[in-house]
């Protein structure tokens, strides 16, 4: 029993180590040296090696803003091209404004293939308002995040061959119990895991190109407007009136009180 408590301890111990992870530098790796809860940092040039190793991760992410004369075109073009490259699009937005038609689109491309993407829909662009492209290496934090898996599922095996050993309930209870917190915990990091590997092997483009439907000056949309500014001008001038009430009632009494006094006046003249 005593012995089952102090293996238990060790691993509790262990694990609290392999998930202790500082929210504010992702990208520190530790790693675990044998089940006693014996621990190191892995070294700089251990880093490097393991990057070597595995090659660097990167995340591509852009956006594209620009004005077209043929929305419709606008979106065959970039559909074709999504589908040419193995693509696909993600999310399709579209916004009717008073002066202008637009699209958003979020496209998801093969990594590989998104400056091929970029190339095509360039090409095609007469007026680009803006346009933005971050690369993102997240080569360290792969790298923690598979080493936390690693360890997480040794100590799995651990729990396991302690549970075929147990004999008495509460030993059995104790070992379910930790067992159960760690595969909440794998299944959080593998979480994190499947996510980077999606955004490493699917870079991400958001387009926003829109058609302009009226003149430069806008004057259809800006006679409406100025007819909806003009009523409700109107209704906060019936809601100030309404706030002045009272004033509004001692005047048209004492208006009152005065012409009654004046006719009074001239009778006795």
């Amino acid at each position: 029993m005593k012995k089952t408590i102090a293996i238990l301890t060790i691993l509790t111990t262990f694990i609290i180590c392999s998930c202790s992870h500082n929210a504010s530098a992702p990208m520190h790796l530790v790693t675990h040296s044998s089940i006693a809860g014996e621990s190191a940092l892995q070294t700089d040039d251990q880093n490097l090696n393991k990057i070597d190793t595995i090659g660097r991760k990167i995340i591509k992410q852009g956006e594209l803003r620009f004005e077209t004369k043929d929305i419709n075109k606008t979106k065959s073009l970039v559909t074709l091209a999504v589908q040419e490259l193995n693509g696909y699009i993600a999310k399709d937005a579209a916004n009717d404004y008073s002066e202008k038609f637009e699209h958003r689109l979020t496209i998801r491309v093969p990594a590989e293939k998104f400056d091929s993407l970029l190339l095509k829909i360039s090409e095609n662009v007469e007026k680009l308002d803006s346009k933005s492209i971050d690369i993102l290496d997240v080569t360290e934090e792969y790298i923690d995040v598979e080493a936390r898996i690693k360890t997480k599922k040794e100590l799995q095996t651990r729990y396991a061959e302690l549970l075929r050993q147990a004999t008495k309930v509460d030993e059995i209870l104790n070992i379910e119990k930790e067992m159960g917190n760690l595969q909440t915990e794998l299944e959080s990091v593998e979480g994190r895991m499947k996510y980077l590997k999606d955004r490493i092997a699917f870079s991400t483009l958001t387009i926003c190109y829109y058609q302009k439907t009226t003149s430069a000056f806008g004057f259809s949309s800006k006679f409406a407007d100025g007819i909806r500014s003009g009523w409700d001008v109107f209704l906060w001038f019936i809601v100030g009136i309404s706030n002045l009430w009272v004033i509004i009632l001692i005047l048209f009494i004492a208006g009152y009180l005065f012409r009654l006094w004046r006719k009074k006046k001239k009778n006795v003249s």
